[in-house]
C-alpha cells in the first residue's frame, strides 16, 4: 500500500483546465497519490477498493459530484466495518464547478495548496452522514423542482455555460404542471407541496446559506417545503434566507427531523449533493448508521 496520499481526479471535469488541474495537484507537498478516473462511476468504484486496501484518508479532487461519487465507495467499505474499527475518511480539494460541500467545511477553494495542507494536517471532523433510499449523501438532496432542473441540464451545457445552464433548465422546468409532492414524518400530518428542500449544512447551491440554522454534527435534516412554485413562494424564500427565519413564511413550511418519507404524484426525480440518482419517489430520507470522517 502506497504511503502517500491517494487522490481521486475526474480529469473530464472543466476538461479545458484538466491539464492545469493535475499539473497543481502534482506539485503539492507532501506529494499525493494522484488517480485518474476514465469514465463515470469509476471514482466510486476506486474509492471502494482504497478503502478496502485499508487507506485510512481518501481524497475526492474535483466538485460535489466527485466527491458524492467517492463518498459512496467509501460508505460501502466502512458500512461493512464492525463497531470500533477505524473508517476510511474523506477529504475534498475543490477544483470542480460546484464545491458546497467544500465551502461547508470552510475549505479556501481560491487557493489548494491550503487546502492540502488542511486535510493532510492528521485533523479529522465528524458529521453528520444520511441515506435517501439506499444513496448515502452528506451536504444537501432535493426532490422535485432542482431534481428535474439537473436532470434537464446535460453536460454540454454546462461545459459551455457554467451554472447559468442551470438558470436556463430552471426556466424550461418552471414553464411545465409540476408534481404534487407529499412529506410524510411520524407522528405529524401530511405536508405538500412542489418542492423539497433538504440541508445538512447550511449552503445550497452556492454561498447563500439556505440553512441557516443547520448545524451538520446536530443528527438532524433542515427541511425547506415550498407549497407552490410560483414567484411569490421564490420570493418568501429569499426573504426568508435574507432575514434568517421562515417563521413569517406563509407558503413554506420549514422542519428539522432526522427522518421522513417523500411520495409524489406523478413520480418526480429526486437528487443527492447535486447528482441526479436513477431512481425515482418514493424516497426515504434518513440517518446512516455511522457518521462521516473529514480530513480538514
Amino acid at each position: 500500500m502506497s504511503a502517500r496520499i491517494p487522490v481521486i481526479l475526474n480529469p473530464a471535469a472543466k476538461s479545458t483546465k484538466a491539464a492545469a488541474r493535475e499539473s497543481v495537484l502534482r506539485a503539492l507537498s507532501p506529494e499525493p497519490e494522484i488517480i485518474l478516473t476514465k469514465a463515470p462511476g469509476e471514482a466510486s468504484k476506486i474509492a471502494e477498493q482504497l478503502a478496502r486496501e485499508g487507506h485510512g484518508l481518501v481524497v475526492a479532487a474535483g466538485g460535489d459530484g466527485t466527491m458524492n461519487e467517492v463518498l459512496q465507495g467509501l460508505c460501502r467499505v466502512n458500512a461493512q466495518r464492525p463497531p470500533g474499527e477505524k473508517h476510511t475518511a474523506l477529504g475534498v480539494l475543490p477544483i470542480g464547478t460546484m464545491n458546497v460541500f467544500s465551502l461547508e467545511l470552510g475549505m479556501p477553494s481560491s487557493n489548494i495548496a491550503n487546502c492540502w495542507k488542511m486535510i493532510t494536517s492528521g485533523r479529522l471532523r465528524e458529521v453528520d452522514l444520511w441515506q435517501a433510499n439506499e444513496q448515502f449523501f452528506v451536504q444537501l438532496a432535493g426532490v422535485g423542482f432542482d431534481a428535474e432542473v439537473i436532470r434537464q441540464t446535460p453536460w454540454e451545457r454546462k461545459k459551455k455555460f457554467g451554472l447559468l445552464s442551470y438558470v436556463m433548465s430552471a426556466v424550461q422546468v418552471l414553464m411545465r404542471k409540476q408534481p404534487t409532492l407529499t412529506v410524510q414524518v411520524a407522528g405529524r400530518p401530511d405536508m405538500h407541496g412542489s418542492v423539497v428542500l433538504i440541508g445538512s449544512g447550511k449552503h445550497y447551491g452556492g454561498p447563500v446559506p439556505v440553512f441557516p440554522k443547520a448545524n451538520n454534527q446536530d443528527g438532524l435534516m433542515d427541511v425547506i417545503i415550498l407549497r407552490g412554485l410560483s414567484g411569490w413562494e421564490f420570493a418568501q424564500l429569499i426573504c426568508a434566507i435574507l432575514e434568517r427565519g421562515y417563521e413569517a413564511a406563509a407558503d413554506i413550511d420549514y422542519l428539522k427531523v432526522s427522518e421522513f418519507t417523500v411520495t409524489a404524484k406523478p413520480a418526480s426525480p429526486f437528487q443527492v449533493d447535486g447528482e441526479l440518482i436513477s431512481g425515482q419517489t418514493p424516497v426515504s430520507f434518513r440517518a446512516a448508521p455511522f457518521r462521516l470522517q473529514v480530513a480538514v
